[in-house]
C-alpha cells in the first residue's frame, strides 16, 4: 500500500474514500474538503483485481494515504451480488484496520444524482428484471427517494402519470424499447445512455449523510441485495 511522504492533506476538513462496484463499472473516488477526484472504468468482471490498484493509484496521485481517510463510503447496491460483496468487504476491512466508520450509499441514488427532476434509476438485474428506484432530484440538491427500491420486470414499474421522467442506468440501455412504450400524452420518457453509478457521487452523498450522523460501524457494512431470496441461497451455497 502506498504511503505518502508528508502529511500534505493535514489541513483538509474531511477526507472520504468511496467506491462503487455494483455494476459492470468500477470506480473509486477521493473527496477532500468537497473537491472530488475519481478513477472510473467499465471492467465487466474482475472488480476484486481492479479496486485495490485503483485505490492505490488514486491515493498516490493525490499525495494521500489510507491513514488520512476520515470516512469510508461504498455503493451498497442493488446490483451485482458479487460486485456488492467485494465492495462492502473491501471498505469494511479498510475501515476496521484504521478504526474508522462507514457510510453505505444507495447505488441507485448515486445514479439519480447525476440528473435533475423526476429520475428513475434502473439497473439490469438479469432474469428479465431490473432494480429500480424513483427519485426527485432538485437543482443542486440530493436525490430524494419517492417510492421504495424494488426488483420487477420493466413493464411492471408504476411510473408517475405526468411530467418528464428521465431513465438512467443499464436497465434503460437493455429495455429502452419497453420504456419508450410507456410514453403518453402527459408523460414524456427520456433516457441517458451508457450511464453507471460513480464513486464520486457516492462520496458527495456520504459527506451529507455524515453531517446527519448516519455513519455505521464497519461490522454493520452490508450490501443491499433487494432480491433477498437469491442472495440468501448464494450465501448458503458457499
Amino acid at each position: 500500500m502506498y504511503m505518502k511522504p508528508e502529511g500534505l492533506l493535514s489541513k483538509q476538513k474531511m477526507i472520504i474514500l468511496a467506491l462503487d462496484s455494483s455494476t459492470e463499472a468500477c470506480s473509486v473516488a477521493l473527496l477532500m474538503d468537497k473537491d472530488v477526484v475519481e478513477k472510473f472504468e467499465v471492467v465487466g468482471r474482475g472488480h476484486a483485481e481492479r479496486l485495490l490498484p485503483m485505490i492505490n493509484a488514486l491515493l498516490k496521485e493525490n499525495d494521500a494515504c489510507l491513514e488520512d481517510i476520515d470516512l469510508f463510503a461504498y455503493g451498497s447496491g442493488p446490483g451485482s451480488f458479487t460486485g456488492l460483496r467485494i465492495g462492502a468487504a473491501m471498505m469494511q476491512g479498510l475501515a476496521l484496520a484504521r478504526d474508522r466508520k462507514l457510510i453505505a450509499v444507495s447505488s441507485l441514488a448515486a445514479l439519480a444524482s447525476r440528473q435533475q427532476g423526476q429520475v428513475l434509476s434502473v439497473v439490469d438485474a438479469r432474469m428479465d428484471q431490473v432494480y429500480h428506484g424513483l427519485y426527485h432530484v432538485p437543482k443542486n440538491g440530493l436525490p430524494e427517494l419517492v417510492d421504495e427500491i424494488a426488483v420487477t420486470s420493466p413493464d411492471e414499474i408504476l411510473l408517475p402519470q405526468n411530467g418528464n421522467i428521465i431513465l438512467s442506468g443499464t436497465g434503460w440501455d437493455r429495455y429502452k424499447d419497453i420504456f419508450l412504450m410507456m410514453q403518453t400524452a402527459d408523460r414524456e420518457i427520456t433516457g441517458v445512455d451508457d450511464e453507471y453509478p460513480h464513486a464520486s457521487d457516492i462520496a458527495r452523498i456520504a459527506l451529507f449523510e455524515s453531517g446527519q450522523g448516519r455513519e455505521t460501524e464497519p461490522e454493520h457494512a452490508l450490501p443491499h441485495y433487494v432480491r433477498d431470496k437469491v442472495a440468501k441461497t448464494m450465501e448458503e451455497s458457499k
